[in-house]
């Protein structure tokens, strides 16, 4: 039998229950608030553009075997030299940089994707479109997702808060965005581009493979999901009588190898004449693609590039220099 305690109990613990739920879906819904312009998810994102006088940036999505990937061409129009008063400015040659796009670019698509501004403005006459500086609109931002656009035509910051009056082309209506959304993709060159060479972390290698010229080795990692009783196993060499045993020195050293980044992209003009191969990393991870780094010398300065950079970067000397001063003692097995 049913007592009534236990009916009331239950109902006011499914209450209780609808209650919470409904205010966790609140302020997960409040991080989007807004007046939505354009009603996509990130990973529908196709293309963005930024265009004004002196700067142009295109953010393309693109896919390989191991999946999306942001990559970035900048096109700055700027004049470098200091023109005098009375004197011609001479052309202006466009600088071009391209470049794949890091953790950054994804957070810049999280926040526009959906696309949505603070609020309308209503009542706009020739008076208030000049205040806002939409009547000489100073850039473009062009959003496609999910086979859709969205245009914003960008004029002045509004007073104190520093947020941004926009033109919505596609309806005609005017609105205030949030300026921090809109400002990466304006300085994309120094803000976007990718700094990590590998995407993989430790605990999800199952192999890595260091190779330089003909000599290659290969190490196991066992207990990965345990990060105090994790250990690298060294391999045999195919065909030998050797057996695997356990490489501590092998372990110090890939922690060095993981923190190499990137200092910039080099740009197809700018590639050295002669790279030496200094060594090449390889990571294998059950079920995805396994990732590849070439790492050159040229003079005193380091390069690399591989499956995840998608193009040649420099890399930090100091880092790398010690790294391969030791690759010869690694792939030898001495302590």
């Amino acid at each position: 039998m049913i007592r009534p305690w236990m009916i009331y109990g239950a109902v006011l613990a499914l209450s209780l229950g609808a209650s919470w739920f409904q205010y966790t879906a609140g302020e997960s819904a409040s991080e989007k608030e807004g007046v939505v312009l354009i009603d996509e998810k990130k990973d529908t994102v196709e293309r963005l553009e930024y265009t004004s006088a002196e700067l142009d940036v295109l953010y393309e999505i693109r896919t390989d075997e191991s999946g999306k990937f942001g990559w970035i061409t900048v096109t700055d129009r700027k004049q470098k030299k200091f023109v005098k008063e009375g004197e011609v400015a001479p052309p202006v040659e466009p600088k071009i940089t391209r470049f794949k796009a890091g953790s950054a670019g994804d957070k810049l698509l999280e926040g526009l994707a959906p696309m949505l501004a603070m609020r309308e403005l209503v009542g706009i006459d020739d008076v208030k479109l000049e205040s806002f500086g939409l009547n000489k609109p100073e850039a473009t931002v062009k959003l496609t997702a999910g086979g859709r656009t969205a245009t914003l035509e960008l004029g002045g910051e509004t007073y104190g808060a520093k947020d941004r009056y926009v033109r919505h082309i596609e309806s005609g209506k005017y609105y205030v965005v949030d300026d921090e959304l809109l400002k990466p993709i304006k300085f994309a060159a120094t803000r976007l581009p990718e700094r990590g060479l590998f995407s993989y972390k430790v605990e999800e290698i199952d192999t890595v493979v260091l190779a330089k010229g003909d000599r290659t080795t290969t190490w196991t990692q066992h207990n990965k999901e345990d990060r105090a009783a994790d250990w690298w196993e060294r391999m045999p060499a195919p065909g030998s009588e050797e057996v695997g045993k356990k490489d501590e020195s092998f372990n110090n050293w890939l922690e060095k190898a993981l923190k190499l980044k990137s200092i910039s992209y080099i740009q197809e003009a700018d590639v050295p004449a002669e790279k030496t191969p200094a060594f090449d990393l390889s990571f294998s991870v059950t079920g995805k693609t396994t990732e590849i780094l070439h790492v050159y010398q040229s003079g005193d300065d380091w390069y690399a590039d591989g499956t995840f950079t998608h193009g040649l970067v420099k890399l930090t000397k100091s880092a790398v220099a010690d790294a391969a001063d030791e690759v010869s003692d690694i792939l030898d097995g001495k302590e």
